[in-house]
């Protein structure tokens, strides 16, 4: 199968005058249609910067100097601004983390669903506005012909976060790109939204990258999860597989920080040591080695690549299958 997105040795560099800060540093994965795959790590690891690059909306002082994205065979890099905007919205679209600041504060929020319908179709005015009612209303908002006049102030956290998802689900995007979606949501809000989410793939066929810090949520939805440390992914594999048999260090302090049922109350969790390393100052070496119980001499004399380990599992680390056993 051919893959929806293709994302190939991306390096998103930030030129600051106090130097060079390497956010996104050879990224490269793919995700097939209908797929939903998670791309985790702490805050910082460069996650919602490759994101960015997807979109075309990295902020200044930021630039892609590397690498080629492409989406349905087609390089989004070599697009002209107004060939970008056609695809965000349409064929790619947006879930923030902060749905008050993705929110027109001045604009009811069933026009603003009704508004990304009149961009990128044919619809009338009121075709496009029955549209938006009736979305609104499938994302489970009460009395949606009523409130689909209301603003964005006038939601809860939880119902603002429905409007961002109807919007981003306006126009049957191929391609939905989640950032953070359930931040600062209280949990039964989240599986809430995350069951939007898998209702969208499931209905609409879309697939879905999912960003997050927080693995419990990703594993939950995801049908494959990317690890990202220090602007690279030092892992990649089917959820079930990195959850039984992670090969990365990192990624198996990721998941030993998982709260258990099990635990016993009062037990603390498992923490990481150490700091990420300056990205500003990327050692050319293992960029976790500072933080790694396996460290051995290899590690401290050049980088891991990022290698097929079995089939579909991805693992940038110098350990044999066997090292975490």
């Amino acid at each position: 199968m051919k893959p929806l997105l293709e994302v190939e040795n991306l390096r998103a560099h930030f030129f600051m005058p106090s130097g060079v800060l390497k956010a996104a540093d050879g990224v490269s994965f793919q995700i097939q249609p209908g797929e939903i795959v998670a791309l985790a790590g702490e805050s910082g690891s460069g996650k919602s910067v490759t994101t960015q690059c997807i979109m075309r909306l990295l902020p200044s002082p930021g630039r892609i100097v590397e690498g080629a994205i492409r989406f349905k065979g087609e390089d989004l890099l070599s697009l002209s601004p107004e060939e970008m905007r056609r695809i965000r919205g349409r064929h790619i679209s947006v879930v923030l983390q902060d749905a008050m600041a993705a929110l027109n504060p001045v604009i009811p929020v069933g026009e603003q669903v009704a508004d990304i319908l009149l961009a990128h179709t044919s619809d009338s005015v009121k075709q496009a506005w029955e549209k938006a009612v009736e979305l609104l209303g499938k994302m489970g908002i009460p009395r949606a012909r009523e409130r689909a006049n209301y603003y964005a102030h006038e939601f809860s956290g939880g119902m603002q976060q429905r409007v961002v998802i109807s919007t981003a689900l306006a126009c049957n995007p191929e391609l939905i790109i989640a950032d953070e979606p359930t931040t600062a949501l209280d949990v039964t809000i989240q599986l809430q939204i995350l069951s939007l989410l898998l209702e969208a793939r499931d209905k609409m066929g879309s697939a879905i990258l999912y960003i997050s810090h927080d693995l419990a949520t990703a594993v939950s939805i995801c049908d494959r999860i990317m690890i990202m440390y220090a602007g690279e992914i030092v892992e990649s594999a089917p959820t079930r597989e990195i959850l039984t048999n992670p090969m990365h260090p990192y990624a198996r302090g990721l998941i030993d920080s998982i709260p258990s049922l099990g635990e016993r109350p009062m037990e603390f969790l498992r923490a990481i040591p150490g700091f990420p390393p300056n990205p500003m100052d990327l050692p050319s070496t293992c960029r976790f080695a500072p933080r790694c119980s396996y460290v051995k001499d290899e590690c401290l004399a050049r980088g891991p690549e990022l290698v097929e380990r079995v089939p579909g599992h991805h693992v940038r680390c110098f350990l044999d299958e066997q090292g975490l056993k």
